[in-house]
């Protein structure tokens, strides 16, 4: 099952993102997790609730972006506006979209007008690992990390004997196309990957009473690189920009012209960090800055010319210390953390808005000889638009009997008040600056169990929560504006996940989620299915040149609300449940050269995950991977 033997967290930090990939918490858990505390821990003494996806695993999955991946974790929940490129919203544990704290490469990426993250056209081309931490975690990242955080790292190139190139092209249904490229290396003490994706499609009418076709187009440049300039120092960097643009229609209860709207959206994110490793990695300390830029813009019918517009801004930096030592029988891990954040945000309604907050935040972690991992985490942030407020996370694991360990954290999450709700002005909507944070006590409890010397795993884990202070749109003199309304949210649930390998050719996973969330009127809250679930099963030949994989996800009924005229009265609806097959069938020509065929939505279901936007239908696509280099003989 898990690696018994104590890993060195310090001596990984000295090698910011470059750690390899690792299978999910349902499998033979990897050897460190790198984001569910300060530092890197080996996966058997993580308390809170993780999943890691391996990017490799993924690819040859015929899975295409991250948030098809993250259909496949337990507690996760996926919502998108209609055709690919469309607003694609993630939820975790019946939490909002903005409660959901993204990180790429270390760099915070939530949008500042909204809170949330928009997943749209984000390819697993270039992924090496996503980790996704459910449960408050404010305690160890601030605000916004209130019901959990995905963290993704790209490919680093470290750890590469010699150059690699790797390309992939595709098209298929709807003039579909992409194509992409990796070029990643390791020469002497410098290392380094930049890839590129393009992706491009002529799309369908989203509009369920339209017929105009709604397309859109994306362009993604990731380039890292780093240098061991000696054993005890590292510099890393690392760039990513995205530039999209996708066409809308208008909810059909909005009398429009099909094909209203353009989407055009640009960011860029960068980091910066030095890592220097002292006294045989037992002190580690890390100094980093990094910067967020994001361009958005709306044309539609509506309005007319010039388009709506916002950008928003984000420079922050940190530093880290990391301690380790030994009190007897017991290792101790202290950090401590220094944190500071800018946010700049100007939109077409409204004057420019500003804020800033410092963070200081210490986690200490006591490893025991009985199979015991504590951690406790402290933060507390100084905001200069809101109240300060602190935050904590204390999480537990505990290995019972052989093959079975007991995981629980209990913490504080808290959200930020977004720059839509604290400043944006409109015909209909009036701001509201003296908000305050949203926050939350959640906890959960779990048990894993491994069977048949790591051939099954299964682990099932209970959450709950409850919410406070959540800001709501309200009804006010002039018009509508945002609130923190009185009453508790309460929010429980239950993850079950399963991976059993019956025989060396064959693999099958599968999770469920249910999830009771309402309001503190005891609504249930949009777009929280109840019932949700995933089974995946992979098929190896035994030459080694044919594999297939069968993905198929399960949505259950849940509740939106839309708004209609005269009078944009907040109006209920059901969406009715899904389930969605996809499929890929791959073959390994030689070692270098790899032809596939996919397929998508292959029952053809029809289905909303947002009310009045259609969704895809039955799709199909042809592709060909190339890896030039480093070959791999499972390469993807």
């Amino acid at each position: 099952m898990f690696r018994n033997s104590r890993v060195s967290a310090f001596a990984l930090l000295a090698l910011p993102f470059s750690l390899s990939p690792a299978f999910a918490q349902t499998s033979a858990l990897p050897e460190t997790v790198i984001s569910a505390n300060q530092v890197p821990q080996p996966a058997d003494r993580v308390g809170a609730s993780v999943t890691v996806l391996k990017g490799d695993e993924l690819r040859a999955q015929g899975v295409e972006t991250v948030a098809d991946a993250l259909r496949t974790v337990p507690g996760v929940h996926v919502q998108t506006s209609g055709s690919k490129g469309s607003i694609t919203q993630i939820r975790i544990r019946g939490g909002d979209a903005n409660h959901v704290l993204v990180q790429i490469d270390g760099v915070p990426t939530n949008r500042l007008d909204a809170g949330d993250f928009d997943f749209a056209d984000f390819l697993v081309d270039d992924i090496d690992r996503i980790e996704v931490i459910r449960g408050p975690q404010s305690g160890i990242y601030g605000g916004n990390a209130h019901t959990g955080v995905i963290s993704i790292y790209t490919k680093s190139g470290r750890g590469l004997k010699k150059p690699e190139l790797t390309i992939r092209t595709e098209g298929g249904t709807q003039r579909s196309h992409w194509l992409s490229g990796t070029l990643a290396h390791h020469t002497g003490a410098f290392y380094s990957a930049l890839s590129f994706q393009h992706r491009e499609t002529d799309g369908f009418s989203i509009s369920p009473l339209g017929n105009e076709k709604d397309g859109h187009r994306a362009f993604i440049f990731n380039g890292k690189a780093g240098i061991d300039i000696s054993e005890h120092l590292n510099i890393e960097g690392v760039l990513r920009h995205v530039n999209r643009k996708a066409q809308l229609d208008p909810e059909n209860n909005i009398p429009l012209p099909d094909g209203y709207g353009v989407d055009t959206f640009e960011q860029t994110n960068a980091r910066l960090n030095a890592t220097l490793n002292s006294f045989g990695g037992n002190l580690v300390q890390r100094f980093g800055i990094f910067s967020t830029d994001l361009n958005y813009s709306n044309y539609n019918a509506l309005f007319g010319p010039p388009p709506f517009t916002n950008a928003g801004q984000t420079r922050g930096g940190d530093y880290k210390a990391s301690i380790q030592y030994s009190t007897g029988a017991i290792s101790n891990t202290s950090t401590f953390v220094v944190d500071y954040i800018d946010e700049r945000f100007q939109t077409s309604f409204g004057d420019d808005a500003q804020r800033n907050r410092f963070g200081t935040a210490y986690e200490h972690i006591f490893d025991l000889p009985t199979g015991t991992s504590i951690s406790g985490a402290l933060r507390k942030d100084f905001n200069d638009k809101f109240a300060d407020y602190v935050t904590w996370r204390l999480a537990v694991s505990q290995r019972l009997f052989p093959g079975t360990r007991l995981h629980s954290a209990v913490g504080k999450g808290v959200t930020l008040p977004n720059f839509n709700e604290m400043f944006s002005t409109s015909p209909s909507f009036i701001p509201n600056p003296n908000l305050q944070p949203e926050s939350s006590i959640g906890w959960d409890i779990g048990v894993e169990q491994t069977l048949w010397n790591g051939l099954f795993v299964f682990d099932a884990t209970y959450f709950s929560s409850r919410f406070e202070d959540r800001i709501a749109r309200v009804a006010v003199i002039g018009g509508i504006s945002a609130a923190n309304i009185a009453g508790i949210s309460p929010r429980q649930g239950v993850e079950l996940t399963g991976k059993l390998n019956p025989w060396s050719w064959l693999t099958l996973e599968a999770t469920y989620t249910y999830t009771d969330a309402e309001t503190p009127a005891g609504i249930e809250e949009v777009r929280r299915p109840k019932n949700a679930a995933s089974f995946t099963a992979t098929y190896r030949a035994s030459d080694n040149k044919t594999r297939a994989s069968v993905i198929v996800t399960h949505n259950g009924k849940m509740r939106d609300e839309f708004f209609p005229p005269p009078f944009f009265a907040t109006t209920s609806t059901i969406l009715g449940s899904y389930t969605l097959v996809n499929a890929i069938v791959t073959y390994q020509v030689n070692p270098s050269t790899q032809f596939y065929v996919r397929g998508e939505n292959l029952l053809n279901e029809k289905y909303e995950e947002v009310y009045s936007y259609r969704s895809p239908g039955a799709s199909a696509y042809i592709g060909l991977r190339m890896r030039l280099g480093e070959l791999n003989p499972t390469f993807q």
